[in-house]
């Protein structure tokens, strides 16, 4: 507990008179060239004021606390209670007692004629060896082996302790004795300071954020705001998430070994509890540096980005799982690698572990352009299995270039049902009911923005108020490749490529990301982005972006041939292509990406156009000029054509789908929507 002389602090402040004035306040004589003083102190002794007390008469000097050493804590006798420097007071010293000693004891905290109690691990021809914890034991002679059986605890008296540390022993009959815990006294450490105490024996405190099991030990990983540390214990010792604990163990360049842990109770805990949340939510401020272009869309978006940067901070260090879900083209890939390598860098600064960036920060590609019920399944059955076999927190998900339509529903409810947090980072128009299911919602269309401000963008930005990572490209090429216009054409010009280098980047990032279909593949799309070697680099991009290239101006070639385009009477040129039958299926590219090749060329010839690439079962739209609402046409679709209508996207470029059958009523319907445009 608390010293109660010194309130836990240590030291105690005491006001004396002051020496050099006789507590009068005023200077007598000065002489600077003994004194050593401050410029300050000068100044008030030249004005008739003694410098040392400030015209005050006294002064507060600081004495370490005698009641508890300055440790702030004060012992108490293990048998009376009673405040005492030892674990007995005198009285109590004189009663019949036996210690028991943690792992953390050595040979120099036994006394020679004390009691200690002890287990019997083997009985030999020479006697009994009795082991006093795990790194101590001690033998009985064998003429004094009387009635005692291996694994017996009993009462022995230390007889002598040996220059090679031999520990002699003899059995010791005590009645109604008492028996006294006794463990390394040692001060408690932050963790962030345990790799200076390496090979040395250490007292860490901390809450439980993370365990597992292995065949010989439990890991546990601690944290006290300063840092983390896994504790590997190999006693019998078991610990749920959030429980305080304190742990005495020896320092590896991996953790710490514990020798022995326990349990913190009571109000003790609550205070530690309490502490470790300050500590945390100091340590979880995220640090904004401004924005790396002007804008007032992000600055109507600042509060909530801070907002995020510090949740995801405070996962890290809660060690909960960040799992961040992103669409596979070049805008989601860049936010998501982005979000990755800030909390990635965050973690290495956090955690002692090589292991913990990988089981903490997951990043995931989604194949559809929302957060599908597949790829709900994957993730949640994976985080409720390492719920179950490592004790880990129900993941934080944050969804990037996806996450704000109503199909995005089905997924985030089930996960909220599970305990789940999501965030959304994306630029599609949302939809009105997503909003209160979401922890945080950032999009550019909640605050009069529009999709030119790219998730890569808005998660680059993010990036960059949880950790100090140059990740200006990436945002580039999210512009280049979702084709942003205006003011966020400034991140080209920051990143230093030309446009060029930026498209191909983007292209080879799709390309890749195409063939790796549900594979995050890290390694390969962070060098890919620059993360990696750079000669290797350009030399993938060329290769890559040459291969994407090929293939896009191979089916273009097919596909610009079999294209429909009729004029309809309000003056839109309206192009209609078959991509189920004049395309390869299930190669690059894609018939998003096709669709939007084939409209890029023809938007060229027409100055009002909407492009339509259709397939047994949907529909894919692209306009250039025209004022069009696609989440507002899907509606209207679903009141007037019973064919399972669902899509969405942006304004201006989104999809559609519908039962095969009606195919025909959907897209007549369709072209007539689009020919009634203003």
């Amino acid at each position: 507990m608390n010293c109660q002389k010194c309130g836990g602090k240590g030291y105690i402040e005491i006001e004396k008179i002051c020496g050099t004035c006789g507590g009068t306040g005023k200077a007598k004589s000065f002489d600077p060239k003994i004194v050593n003083l401050s410029e300050e102190q000068i100044r008030l002794f030249m004005k008739g004021i003694c410098g040392v007390c400030g015209g005050n008469g006294k002064i507060r000097i600081v004495e370490v606390c005698k009641a508890c050493g300055g440790r702030g804590k004060v012992k108490r006798c293990q048998i009376c209670g009673k405040e005492t420097d030892q674990e007995l007071c005198l009285d109590c010293r004189k009663k019949p007692h036996a210690f028991r000693i943690g792992n953390s004891c050595g040979i120099e905290d036994l006394r020679i004629g004390k009691f200690y109690v002890g287990l019997v691990s083997s009985i030999t021809d020479i006697g009994a060896f009795v082991s006093l914890n795990r790194r101590l034991k001690g033998l009985i002679p064998r003429k004094l082996v009387q009635n005692i059986r291996e694994g017996d605890e009993i009462v022995v008296k230390i007889t002598n302790i040996g220059v090679g540390g031999e520990i002699d022993l003899a059995p010791a009959e005590l009645q109604n004795y008492a028996v006294i815990e006794l463990s390394k006294d040692l001060e408690v450490i932050p963790i962030s300071e345990a790799q200076k105490f390496l090979g040395r024996m250490v007292k860490v405190r901390g809450i439980v954020t993370h365990s597992k099991e292995t065949a010989i030990a439990k890991i546990f990983t601690i944290v006290d705001g300063s840092g983390s540390v896994n504790c590997t214990v190999f006693d019998d010792f078991d610990a749920d998430l959030d429980e305080a604990i304190e742990v005495i163990g020896t320092v590896r360049r991996n953790g710490i070994d514990a020798l022995e842990v326990g349990k913190i109770l009571g109000e003790e805990a609550y205070e530690i509890r309490k502490k470790i949340e300050s500590e945390i939510e100091k340590a979880c401020e995220p640090e904004f540096r401004g924005f790396l272009i002007g804008s007032d869309v992000l600055e109507r978006l600042r509060d909530d980005m801070i907002s995020v940067a510090r949740e995801l901070k405070r996962a890290v260090y809660k060690s909960r799982p960040i799992i961040i879900r992103h669409h596979w083209d070049a805008d989601g890939t860049c936010g998501g690698v982005a979000l990755e390598l800030a909390l990635q860098k965050l973690v290495e600064n956090v955690y002692n572990d090589k292991e913990a960036k990988y089981y903490l920060v997951k990043r995931k590609v989604s194949r559809a352009p929302f957060y599908e019920l597949e790829d709900l399944v994957r993730d949640l059955d994976e985080s409720l299995e390492d719920a179950e076999r490592y004790g880990d927190r129900i993941p934080l998900v944050v969804l990037v270039d996806n996450g704000s339509g109503h199909e995005d529903l089905p997924a985030i409810q089930q996960f909220i049902l599970f305990g789940a947090d999501v965030i959304t980072i994306d630029h599609h128009y949302p939809d009105e009911g997503v909003d209160k299911y979401l922890l945080y919602h950032i999009n550019p269309y909640r605050v009069g923005g529009d999709s030119n401000f790219t998730s890569g963008i808005l998660c680059v930005e993010i990036a960059r108020m949880i950790s100090d990572v140059d990740l200006t490209h990436l945002a580039a090429i999210s512009v280049v490749g979702d084709r942003a216009e205006g003011i966020v054409e400034k991140y080209v010009e920051l990143s230093g490529l030309s446009r060029e280098e930026l498209r191909d980047l983007a292209l080879a990032v799709e390309f890749e990301g195409f063939y790796l279909r549900f594979k995050s593949a890290s390694t390969i799309v962070h060098e890919l982005l620059g993360f990696g070697r750079k000669d290797r680099q350009k030399k993938l991009v060329e290769l890559l972006s040459s291969y994407a290239k090929e293939a896009i101006e191979e089916q273009l070639s097919t596909g610009l041939e079999n294209v429909k385009v009729q004029i309809l009477p309000n003056g839109v040129a309206l192009a209609a292509f078959d991509v189920e039958s004049y395309s390869r299926k299930f190669t690059f590219p894609p018939p998003g990406k096709l669709t939007g090749e084939i409209h890029d060329r023809l938007k060229e010839k027409y100055g009002k156009i909407v492009t339509i690439g259709y397939g047994p079962d949907f529909a894919i739209i692209r306009s250039e000029g025209v004022n069009l609402d696609i989440p507002k046409l899907v509606e209207q679709l679903k009141r007037e054509v019973n064919a399972c209508i669902d899509g969405g996207g942006h304004l201006v470029v989104g999809s559609l789908k519908f039962v095969e059958g009606k195919r025909k009523e959907v897209l007549a319907k369709l072209a007539s929507k689009i020919g009634e445009l203003s």
